[in-house]
């Protein structure tokens, strides 16, 4: 299956499913970078508000990447 049909595929997903796609794809990129994974558990273990992005900050900072 080309990259091409790859994104056909997943542009008729729902949006759960593409969040759950892009989930997975994270982890994947990201399996083997300790680094990253001690970061993310930093992050979400943060127990301050004032650190945490609100979903529209978080889909702008999402676009930029």
């Amino acid at each position: 299956m080309s990259l091409e049909q790859l994104k056909r595929e997943v542009s008729e997903l729902t949006d759960r499913e593409q969040a759950e796609l892009i989930g997975f794809t994270l982890q994947l990129r990201h399996a083997h970078d300790a680094k990253y994974r001690r970061e993310v558990t930093d992050r979400l273990n943060d127990q301050d508000k004032s650190h945490w992005l609100t979903p529209e900050e978080f889909e702008r900072r999402l676009g930029n990447a």
